[in-house]
């Protein structure tokens, strides 16, 4: 019974969110426009409930966590810095191609300063988060990339879209045609993307829909998916095994944190509760760096020097379930300050 409500609640947060994407507009580079998603600073900040939840969020922290817990509990939670600097009058700081990133002994970062795609080696192929912006990209950086850390790009078995925007698929058609991986995204997402496709962004062929609580088995590694609607209808979220110093950790892979609806943040409280912290998950990771744990200048950091001792990415199991509630409670003070805007 209570698999099947959250069933049914999950299909209500990606109808609410079908709702709410259609009509959205294009903002920046493979973005869309955030609509209603986000309350404005002075209801954020005037709306009781909401700072109650800040509160909260501020006491999880303690000292340790406080600096994340400031950057969730804002209007908006962390943001791309281009985002930022757009909302702040300033001009764009170039996009930089970076060379790739040995984050983890069996996890690379490929592409950019501000978006990239992760790439698993297993014992019997590669599994590939996300697909960059266009097939150049995917021909020059992705596929390149791997065969700069000594891996073949035809052995991709697998590529998993963290959500429908242009800066995660555009590549995508490239590595469906060059080296027929599965690939594997959120039916809603889907949907868009193949009824969005132009001649100079052509749609990958629709494969395989996400489920919540799918299991990937490649080899020797599995991956666990699950649906956290609200960035997008169909944004999905990874936990996966990553390896240091010989020993395996979980890290939580998520391609959005916006619950806009309380259907979408009751999907995110599953992911976290369910999924994640059963896991003893460690570490949260996105495809654009600076807005989770993976800060850009520790990720260069670690491109050039591999940690020998402690990874600084990883919180640890109860840290990170601390990390985890604090993202809950900043995203229901967003929400109870939108409520109150729809309220008046």
């Amino acid at each position: 019974m209570l698999k099947k409500s959250f069933v049914l609640i999950i299909m209500a947060a990606c109808a609410t969110a079908v709702a709410q994407s259609q009509g959205a507009p294009q903002a920046g580079r493979g973005g869309r426009g955030q609509g209603d998603q986000f309350p404005a600073a002075k209801q954020f900040a005037e709306s009781k409930q909401a700072q109650q939840h800040v509160a909260a969020a501020m006491k999880i922290a303690g000292t340790d966590l406080a600096g994340e817990a400031r950057a969730f509990c804002t209007p908006t939670g962390p943001q791309r810095p281009a985002l930022v600097r757009q909302a702040a009058g300033q001009a764009p700081e170039p996009d930089r191609l970076l060379e790739p990133i040995r984050l983890f002994e069996n996890l690379y970062y490929l592409g950019f300063s501000d978006v990239g795609a992760w790439a698993i080696p297993t014992s019997d192929g590669i599994i590939l988060f996300d697909a960059l912006n266009s097939g150049n990209e995917a021909r020059d950086v992705l596929a390149a990339g791997l065969k700069k850390v000594g891996l073949d790009p035809a052995q991709i078995k697998y590529v998993i879209v963290g959500h429908g925007h242009n800066d995660h698929t555009g590549g995508g058609a490239y590595l469906q045609n060059t080296y027929r991986p599965r690939i594997l995204m959120g039916a809603p997402d889907w949907t868009t993307h193949v009824a969005n496709q132009r001649p100079d962004r052509p749609a990958m062929k629709r494969d395989a829909d996400v489920t919540d609580r799918q299991t990937v088995t490649l080899g020797d590694t599995t991956v666990t998916l699950a649906l956290t609607p609200g960035h997008t209808p169909g944004t999905i979220a990874m936990l996966l095994p990553v390896k240091h110093r010989g020993r395996t950790h979980t890290a939580l892979l998520l391609s959005g944190t916006q619950m806009p609806t309380r259907a979408s943040l009751a999907a995110f409280e599953h992911v976290f509760n369910d999924l994640a912290k059963k896991q003893n998950a460690e570490t949260a990771l996105s495809s654009h760096p600076d807005i989770l744990v993976n800060k850009l200048p520790m990720m260069e950091a670690i491109g050039r020097q591999y940690p020998a001792g402690p990874h600084p990415f990883l919180y640890g199991p109860q840290r990170f379930a601390r990390y985890l509630d604090i993202v809950l409670e900043c995203g229901r003070a967003r929400l109870a300050a939108l409520e109150g805007s729809r309220a008046g």
